[in-house]
């Protein structure tokens, strides 16, 4: 999902809402009466015979029909709209023009960060994926450890890996996700999220 469909979501629930809230106001004040005396010539009740004429004509359910599918249509290409993407393999980095494009590989940024994960002491295995998540580009970062290691030490690490990770590839969307999964006796794991 992209910037843009953000922006059109938001615009829509904005319209959609200012719409529905101003329903509401106008239902309210007609039953209670009280926009017939705010407004003149307010009808005391809804005429619905040109409603009728208008559904009992031959063409009608041809006409509802199509709006019905090109309703459908619209939603489809709405819910694909809102898959996340994944597909990028590069990002662009600041200072690119499109003279000069700036770029460094994502996998590359996921595999040294979980490399330097593989560093840490406690840590007994690791793997990373960067991705879109919505407008947000998310470092993901697993790793497995002891269950006796020293989380708040570990915690600080993780830290500074995520901070060079920020260092070599600068961009305000960056956000990270930590997984830290327990390697246990039994050989099952038990997970918990650290930020």
């Amino acid at each position: 999902m992209n910037r843009t469909v953000l922006r059109l979501d938001r615009v829509l629930l904005a319209v959609a809402g200012l719409v529905l809230i101003t329903v509401g106001v106008v239902a309210l004040l007609w039953t209670t009466g009280t926009l017939a005396q705010l407004l003149d010539d307010v009808p005391a009740s809804i005429d619905t015979t040109a409603a009728a004429d208008t559904i009992s004509q031959a063409g009608w359910p041809w006409a509802t029909g199509a709006i019905a599918v090109l309703l459908a249509v619209v939603s489809l290409w709405w819910m694909l709209a809102h898959l996340p993407t994944r597909s990028a393999h590069e990002q662009d980095l600041p200072g690119s023009t499109r003279a000069a494009r700036l770029r460094i590989s994502r996998s590359a940024v996921a595999q040294a960060t979980a490399h330097a994960a593989q560093q840490i002491p406690s840590v007994h295995g690791a793997s990373a994926t960067l991705h879109d998540e919505g407008a947000e580009l998310v470092l993901s970062l697993r790793v497995t450890v002891d269950p006796a290691t020293d989380l708040p030490e570990l915690a600080g690490s993780i830290d500074g890996l995520l901070a060079d990770a920020a260092t070599v590839l600068p961009d305000d969307r960056l956000r990270s996700r930590t997984t830290v999964t327990f390697r246990t006796m039994r050989r099952r794991d038990r997970t918990a999220r650290v930020g």
